[in-house]
């Protein structure tokens, strides 16, 4: 597999391990407080969108990704399942319009516009799906980080959670940046991932500071 291409699956292996160590804790404390059902649901419809365009990708001909995409879908869905058992252990939610169906929604609209490539037979294309899964990862974050703010205290679980998202997402970056260089520029992708990598180094600057001096980790402090 192309060196460009192991960054883009190193990504997603990081974030495999992220939703691995935040169903292990939900199982071992049986509660999903601070954290949003919305968020689980919009990655995972990510990854289902993700489970279709591969077919249309370099990505299919090698099996550590396809087992990746597997095992994220898996593990995603299984995140959703834990969400809902333990719905009662989280009293906060998030407001209308942070609900993972108005953001699909939207989603759904940018990527009929905002595409690589030409639209195909009845002005639909692959690579709209392509759009549509860098679009929900990166405001994907959005509900958990509504509720994180509005509590002003990250619960335990849920900063290592979004830390290992931060690392999957800078090997994304990496991707794109050489993806640059050669000449294969989509640029609203590129923004796309750009901004979710910033506000995650922003997150990972707080977890920093949080992990040395062994304080809590608070937002707008």
């Amino acid at each position: 597999m192309d060196f460009v291409l192991w960054l883009f699956s190193l990504g997603y292996l990081f974030q495999l391990v992220a939703t691995a160590m935040l169903v292990l804790t939900v199982l071992k404390t049986r509660s999903i407080f601070g954290l949003s059902h919305d968020t689980q649901l919009l990655f995972l419809v990510g990854q289902l969108a993700r489970l279709v365009w591969i077919y249309d990708t370099r990505l299919y001909k090698y099996a550590f990704a396809q087992a990746e995409l597997i095992a994220n879908v898996l593990l995603s869905a299984y995140a959703c399942y834990l969400c809902h058992k333990y719905a009662l252990t989280n009293i906060m939610t998030t407001p209308n319009y942070l609900k993972a169906g108005p953001i699909v929604g939207i989603c759904a609209v940018l990527c009929f516009f905002f595409h690589p490539g030409d639209k195909g037979d009845y002005f639909f294309t692959m690579q709209m799906l392509v759009s549509f899964t860098i679009f929900i990862e990166c405001v994907g974050l959005l509900p958990q980080f509504y509720l994180m703010v509005r509590r002003g205290e990250v619960e335990g679980m849920t900063k290592h959670y979004i830390m290992m998202l931060g690392i999957a997402r800078f090997f994304r970056t990496l991707f794109w940046a050489l993806m640059y260089m050669k000449g294969e520029s989509f640029l609203h992708l590129i923004l796309a991932d750009l901004l979710h990598t910033l506000v995650l180094a922003d997150f990972a600057y707080l977890y920093y500071k949080s992990m040395v001096s062994g304080k809590r980790l608070l937002l707008g402090r």
